[in-house]
Formats: structure tokens, sequence, C-alpha cells
């Protein structure tokens, strides 16, 4: 019989351990634990044996994370997570609530999102959404891994055959500058016309930056970027600021009395769309919500 078999790694075991990473102290993780430092020591050196691998350096008065133990406090760490949500989502449950994991992206599914949950939830009470919120790219990553039903993506591909799909409206990019800034007073209609203009962009690992930097690269423009930030907010306050220019989709752009949008002819139009794996067993929440998309004659 496999070890494992024989003595499974229990949840306890791995509240310990993320203590003990979080501390990088055994005597810090077993006062906020509430037991005994020698027992903390018994229960980490059971998990390893059970894992089969060291998950830390064991070094004098010195905890340091082996590279196998840091790619086990990430899978620790989700798992607990998903443990705490299954306790949080059973209290809907035995409401009978169904639950519906839905991923957002922020930026350019702003405008329609609002009304879809409050359409949906109008004819379906009794389900819930959990949202989360992330880049497009960053949301197939986990629907794929099954942490998602659906995402509500903004992308200029469309999804690949492994998805079913439904659009939702359409969104373009516009690049924002405060009506005040010298440039709202001139026709802006390509990058490197933005010249010098101090910009504020989303994180590196947004798709929305990873794609405006191939068209900075195709039309051999180098941006001045001051900041990168995982806020549109903070991209918006800027501008509302005059202290720099930055990208914000259509939706939010034109409710802004502060801000001259341009449309650049090198960034497309991006569609807003629902997305769902075609191999997954849907449930009555899912198809639920699957027919309300797709019966929905005009959402943009």
């Amino acid at each position: 019989m496999d070890k494992r078999e024989e003595c499974p790694m229990t949840l306890q075991q791995l509240q310990y351990y993320v203590a003990i990473c979080k501390h990088q102290s055994l005597t810090m993780a077993a006062s906020e634990l509430s037991v005994s430092q020698p027992g903390l020591s018994t229960s980490i050196r059971n998990l390893e044996t059970e894992c089969g691998f060291s998950l830390f350096d064991h070094r004098p008065n010195s905890i340091v994370l082996t590279d196998q133990g840091r790619a086990f406090l990430r899978e620790a760490e989700h798992l607990l997570r998903s443990y705490g949500q299954l306790w949080k989502n059973t209290d809907l449950i035995a409401q009978r609530k169904a639950i519906l994991r839905v991923g957002v992206a922020p930026m350019g599914a702003s405008l329609i999102f609002p009304r879809l949950r409050k359409g949906f939830y109008a004819s379906c009470p009794d389900i819930i959404f959990e949202i989360t919120e992330d880049s497009t790219e960053m949301l197939y990553q986990k629907m794929d891994a099954g942490d998602l039903d659906f995402a509500i993506t903004v992308s200029i591909a469309p999804p690949s055959v492994n998805y079913c799909s439904v659009v939702l409206g359409h969104s373009r990019l516009l690049f924002c500058v405060h009506r005040d800034q010298p440039l709202s007073h001139k026709r802006v209609e390509t990058l490197d016309q933005v010249g010098e203009t101090p910009l504020i962009m989303l994180s590196g690992r947004n798709s929305q930056t990873k794609y405006l930097k191939r068209l900075f690269q195709a039309a051999n423009y180098t941006p001045n970027v001051i900041q990168y930030t995982s806020q549109v907010f903070t991209i918006l306050q800027h501008i509302r600021e005059n202290a720099a220019a930055g990208f914000l989709s259509e939706d939010i752009a034109e409710r802004e009395e502060t801000l001259v949008g341009f449309a650049l002819r090198e960034v497309d139009e991006a569609s807003i769309t629902v997305i769902w794996r075609k191999d997954v067993q849907t449930f009555p929440a899912m198809d639920a919500f699957i027919g309300y998309v797709r019966n929905r004659k005009k959402w943009a």
C-alpha cells in the first residue's frame, strides 16, 4: 500500500505549513495556531514524509523553503482557499441557493455586466454569482483549471473551438487625456502622435497591456510609461488630475466629462463575450445562465 494511503495529509497539516511559511518562524506560527512548537515540528516532519520530499532546508535558527516547498505552498494555499469557500457556500446551499463562479474582465465588461447581473438575478433569484475579476488571459486559465464556470472576456481574437460563446457587445480601447491637456485639442489618430506623453498602464501581465505593447513595437514607438498598475481606477484618476494619459474602454471614457478619448487606427474593436468550456457537464444553474444570455437580443 502507498504510504500516502496509510497516512494521508490533513487540512490541519496544510494550515500548519502555510502558517509557518507566512511567519517564517516556528515559534510565531505555534503562537498563532495555539499549538506547541514540538507538536508543530512533528506535524511538518510527517507532512514531508507523506509528500516524499523536503519542504524546508533545515538550518539552525532559520526556515528556508525548498523549490518543491514553494510549489507545494501555492497548491496548499489554493486548496485552503477552496475549502474556505466551500464552507462559505454551504450556507447558500442550505438555503437552496445555486452558485455560479463567474470571471469578469474589469475593463470593457464594466458597462454590460452590472445590467446582466441585475437582470439575471431578477429572473433567477435563487442563483448567486461568485465573482472573480482578472484579465482575459487569466480568466481563460482559471476556467480551464475548473475554477470558473463562465468568463466574461474582452478580446479581439474569438474563442477557440474548445469553448462555447455568446457575444454581448463590443468595446474599443481609447487613448484618453484630460480636456486641458494640449493633445485634447488635436486630432490624434495614431500611436506615434502620443509622443512623450506620460502614460499609466495596467500591469505587464494584463492581456490589454500585452496587446498594446505589440502595437507599440509594430509602430516602432516607445511609449513613456511612468507607472504600471493593477487598478483601472488609478489610470482614470491620473487622467482626471491631468497627471498622465492612459487607455480606457470607451464605456468608461464616455461617462467622464473631464476626459477626451481618441480611437486610434491601430487599436481594433474587441468583443465582450461570455464563454464556457464545451467539454464541461453543465448543471441547471449553468443552463439557466446560458439560456438567459442567449435569449437577450441586445446588451450594448
